[in-house]
């Protein structure tokens, strides 16, 4: 996002939590937001911010590469208040700046306070020029996996220095990672025709193709760990059922313009496409993996590979695979360490965005392709056929497969691979096998009623005490895989889905940037009921999940965090909450909420912290956290 266009216009205060009431009007004054990390959500926290700030612009996202690429302006549709982000502004005055590095980059950025060492000096790291000067560090960070308690130990010590205040860890977006592949599997040279699978229940949302193949527990998980290597293989036909003449039928994904010899020597094999970088969608797709692939799903000797969550899928340091001179924070070098399995799965080729770089190992059938960030896998998966039939000349394959976040997958705006539909739960062992797509609403399914914030009620209220702190933004995280929690492996749902975490700190230098920041995270969580002409803003906007009703999110295939974690957010870091618990102890007490601190204008925020509409008291402004010191943080 790239909003240079800074004027000053009345805007809404953003923390009434009402409906249908007039909000008080005040004077925000100009910010610019610099964030970097997750490229999982480099599409969806665009459009968002793109919402929040100046319309006429055109706004981009950048690539750890030096490289932007614009991002469209969204729209809210829903009759209760439509919304045309091309057209208005919830704060034109807010700009956004982000840099898609992926979640290890992002994470390194915050722990130091210290944006500019990533991209200085090191293979696939340079800022993007049409961004300007390389910032000393980010506003805030997004990442797909969680901090670590050595992030959080190295950022205290360098947020003392800085005054940066206490650490934020919150999960702002349900991620479902789609798994991905290109209708298209090969090409017919001569007669110049494509070759698409032969998909027998298709699937389209919107008015989209959005694709549908089914894939098994038992199949994606022996696709990944490498043990079905082409797509003509019986149990993935197995799957690809449709009725005919009353009777379910299973048939080949080949397109009949294919030669039925062909594909049965030769098929289309299975080129698997993973990150290059430390991905936090890496994360999600691997404790997946490990939690879903065992107990013998993939039959007798077909061991999971996948031990752990991690940034970094399987690799054996013995293999002498070192692809660091692609990227110099790569963790695939012999003396690397965290990985998802200890098992060789990674090929050593590389695609850089045009090719595919054999320099350090070739293409391998059962082992990873990688590239870096999200928007490479996609380029990837979407390249022209380019491998040779080895029993038919005329016939070019591509046939690749692999994770990436739902904004990447069509019916998301502008994106054209399509999404496997994954078996829910284990349903293939019954007479009705259900299969999902990665939406906003299998998501939510997968996320499911029983997890709860930190020391909350179900509804989200402060309740002190229990397992998990508010307090320990580590907790923020654990509490989404602990208890009843099954999001690692739902039973219902879409079964690979996780959250985007919002990685930042409590105090910041500008007050100007905190009140950008605020309005940003109280939009995207939909607390945002008036624009900065007090017209009406929906509270679907954002997080709305309903046809008639489909917000921000959802029209990317993301969903919002259910009702109870947007409260708790709010209350604990962005007001001055007047929750106590049953014993009396008041969450203000904590001091997490991000410092206010006012604009210096003479037209500025109100010094009261607090006004009343229509006799109820609305907290407009946290007022200065009094664990910062004004002017610094940041």
């Amino acid at each position: 996002m790239n909003f240079r266009k800074h004027h000053f216009l009345a805007a809404t205060a953003m923390f009434g939590g009402f409906a249908g009431q007039a909000q008080a009007q005040v004077t925000y004054p100009a910010a610019e937001l610099h964030a970097m990390g997750a490229s999982s959500i480099a599409v969806i926290l665009p459009r968002e911010l793109n919402c929040v700030g100046p319309d006429g612009v055109t706004n981009k996202v950048g690539k750890n590469d030096g490289t932007t690429t614009t991002v469209t302006e969204g729209a809210y549709t829903g009759t209760d208040a439509p919304f045309d982000c091309a057209t208005r502004s919830i704060q034109k005055n807010i700009g956004g700046l982000y840099v898609s590095t992926g979640s290890g980059a992002g994470k390194n950025a915050w722990r130091n306070i210290n944006a500019s060492a990533f991209f200085t000096g090191q293979p696939g790291a340079i800022f993007p020029s049409a961004f300007g000067t390389t910032w000393s560090n980010p506003h805030f960070v997004m990442s797909d996996s969680p901090i670590s308690a050595s992030d959080l130990t190295t950022y205290n010590g360098n947020a003392a220095t800085k005054k940066a205040g206490a650490a934020i860890q919150i999960p702002l977006y349900v991620l479902p990672v789609a798994i991905a592949y290109n209708p298209v599997y090969g090409r017919l040279v001569a007669e110049k025709k494509n070759l698409v699978f032969n998909v027998a229940n298709p699937i389209s949302s919107r008015g989209v193709k959005s694709g549908g193949l089914r894939l098994s527990k038992r199949v994606y998980c022996s696709i990944f760990n490498g043990y079905i290597t082409n797509w003509n293989d019986a149990r993935i036909q197995a799957l690809n059922t449709k009725v005919v003449n009353s009777k379910t039928t299973a048939v080949s994904l080949m397109d009949t313009d294919d030669n039925a010899a062909r594909w049965k020597v030769d098929g289309v094999p299975i080129r698997l496409v993973g990150r290059l970088d430390k991905s936090g969608t890496t994360d999600i797709f691997t404790r997946h993996l490990s939690a879903a692939c065992n107990g013998g799903i993939m039959g007798t000797g077909n061991a999971n590979k996948y031990l752990s969550a991690s940034e970094a899928l399987p690799y054996s340091t013995a293999s002498n695979i070192d692809l660091t001179s692609f990227r110099a924070d790569s963790p695939y070098k012999p003396s690397g360490t965290g990985f998802a399995g200890t098992a060789d799965l990674i090929s050593g080729a590389v695609f850089t965005g045009t090719v595919v770089d054999s320099s350090k190992g070739a293409e391998t059938v059962g082992k990873f392709l990688l590239a870096d960030g999200s928007g490479k896998v996609a380029a990837a998966i979407n390249f022209a056929p380019d491998k040779a039939s080895v029993s038919d000349e005329n016939v070019l394959l591509n046939g690749k497969i692999g994770y990436i976040g739902a904004d990447f997958v069509a019916p998301a705006a502008g994106q054209k691979l399509h999404a496997a539909a994954l078996e829910e739960g284990l349903s293939n062992a019954t007479a009705k096998p259900v299969f999902r797509m990665p939406t906003a609403t299998t998501a939510t399914a997968a996320f499911g009623t029983k997890i709860v914030p930190p020391e909350s009620d179900a509804s989200g209220r402060y309740v002190k005490g229990g397992q998990f702190s508010r307090s320990n933004p580590l907790d923020w995280y654990e509490a989404l895989y602990s208890g009843d929690s099954t999001l690692a492996n739902p039973a219902v749902g879409y079964p690979i889905t996780g959250t985007t975490q919002f990685v930042s700190g409590t105090c910041f230098a500008s007050p100007a940037t905190r009140n950008a920041l605020a309005a940003f995270l109280n939009a995207s969580l939909g607390w945002v009921r008036a624009d900065g002409d007090g017209n009406a803003v929906s509270a679907n906007m954002f997080t709305g999940t309903t046809t008639a009703a489909l917000g921000l999110k959802a029209q990317m295939g993301l969903a919002p965090l259910p009702l109870s974690w947007r409260v708790a957010i709010r209350e604990t870091f962005l007001r001055r909450s007047t929750q106590k618990s049953a014993d009396g102890s008041a969450l203000s007490s904590r001091k997490l909420w991000i410092q206010n601190g006012l604009p210096t204008t003479a037209a500025a925020l109100p010094t009261s912290a607090t006004t009343s509409v229509n006799g109820k008291t609305v907290y407009l402004e946290a007022g200065p956290n009094p664990a910062c010191t004004a002017g610094s943080g940041l």
